[in-house]
């Protein structure tokens, strides 16, 4: 039940962060904005959501991830059902709403690896993560399929309103099914823990693969509604087609978690956990980078989703590697401030790629290059995990006392 709610958080975190790249078609005929100020508008989203993963990660250890949890959400969604009210405000009351709200989901995946260190196993860590990853991919589909339906009934304000109480609901059910399960080490910030997560170690080979992951996917996410209509007209009655590479995704991601940990339950040594990781993070980023290269080459708006679909599937695989790789590679009171460190990193990657999308498809005129832009990021990735990762852990007496 922990597990499902914690993937229904997820998928609902997803909802309410994409509908915009749908909503902000409409919005910017409405006010005008040009594509620069669109790149603003769906970056500053993440200003506020790199700010807050360590936060979140503290305050779990400190009050406990259901009290947390339920607070982020219910601010990310109260922000959502107030985004049309701000957006015809200002262009900049936009921008800090947006920032807001990124900082309310920022805390969301610190809090939940802080939930899951106490509840989950180690050979079902790889289902765990990636069930995350499904609800992430299936918020992102019912986001644009639902979206557009949506905005051409009733208008654009109404996807905010839908979907920002549909977060409320879940803050109900939270409260009921929601439960915290004490992790060794107590609880508080921890100055040493922080510092040995940021000094130089293999556990930046993690820090890179969820940068590099999230920088594709998040220009991906952000940006591909407007790519299929600028480049290739396609109707607005289509727009549902976006979907499919997150469907791919998820269904993809699980099938490979549930292989990934079927060969490492059948040897659970640390050689063999490391090595079946770099195998799943290597051939599912330069599966994934082949596939966005042929996407950038597509010739109607169906081939180049069905490529990207190619991409999505594959390098889903990745995410039994270098993702699943965070629950063990620390100690279990550990596991969110690792990912609260991560998150942190890798979502400059929005803060960075989504508005140099927009920049670099101004420079050149053309999208060809922010897709090969992410398909060279992907193939950094699997060299970097390759070479790089490693068993790497931090004791308890390195760090003194968690409460410290």
């Amino acid at each position: 039940v922990i597990v499902l709610m914690c993937a229904l958080c997820a998928f609902i975190c997803y909802c309410d962060r994409v509908i915009i790249s749908i909503a902000v078609i409409d919005m910017s005929r409405e006010f005008g904005w040009d594509l620069l100020s669109q790149g603003q508008i769906l970056g500053a989203f993440f200003y506020g959501y790199v700010l807050s993963q360590v936060i979140g990660a503290y305050l779990a250890k400190l009050y406990g991830g259901k009290i947390v949890l339920n607070c982020a959400v219910a601010g990310w969604s109260l922000l959502t059902v107030l985004t049309p009210v701000v957006a015809k405000m200002s262009f900049m009351s936009l921008i800090v709403c947006r920032v807001l709200l990124g900082f309310s989901e920022g805390m969301a995946f610190p809090v939940i690896y802080h939930v899951f260190s106490g509840w989950v196993p180690k050979t079902e860590s790889s289902r765990s993560v990636v069930s995350l990853n499904v609800g992430t991919c299936a918020g992102t589909v019912l986001a644009f399929v639902l979206s557009p339906m949506i905005i051409e009934k009733y208008g654009w304000e109404m996807v905010f309103y839908f979907f920002g109480f549909g977060g409320l609901v879940w803050c109900v059910l939270w409260q009921v099914e929601g439960e915290d399960r004490e992790t060794p080490g107590g609880s508080g910030l921890n100055a040493k823990l922080l510092y040995k997560l940021l000094e130089p170690s293999p556990l930046y080979a993690i820090y890179f693969c969820h940068f590099a992951w999230n920088v594709s996917v998040y220009i991906a996410v952000m940006w591909l509604p407007t790519y299929l209509e600028n480049h290739f007209n396609l109707d607005s009655k289509e727009t549902w087609i976006n979907a499919l590479p997150y469907m791919v995704m998820a269904t993809s991601g699980l099938s490979w978690s549930w292989i990934v940990d079927q060969i490492i339950a059948k040897n659970n040594s640390s050689a063999n956990l490391n090595w079946v990781r770099k195998a799943a993070t290597g051939i599912g980023f330069s599966g994934g980078a082949l596939g966005f290269i042929m996407f950038s080459n597509a010739s109607s708006p169906y081939a180049a989703v069905a490529l990207l679909c190619v991409s999505f599937g594959i390098a889903s695989l990745s995410l039994s590697g270098w993702e699943a790789a965070k629950l063990n590679a620390l100690e279990p009171s550990q596991a969110g401030s690792l990912q609260g460190v991560s998150n942190t990193i890798s979502n400059f990657s929005g803060v960075i790629g989504v508005p140099l999308a927009s920049y670099i498809k101004n420079a050149t005129n053309s999208w060809h290059a922010v897709w090969v832009m992410c398909a060279a990021i992907w193939a950094m990735a699997a060299v970097v995990y390759t070479f790089v990762a490693r068993e790497h852990k931090i004791s308890s007496s390195a760090v003194g006392k968690l409460s410290a």
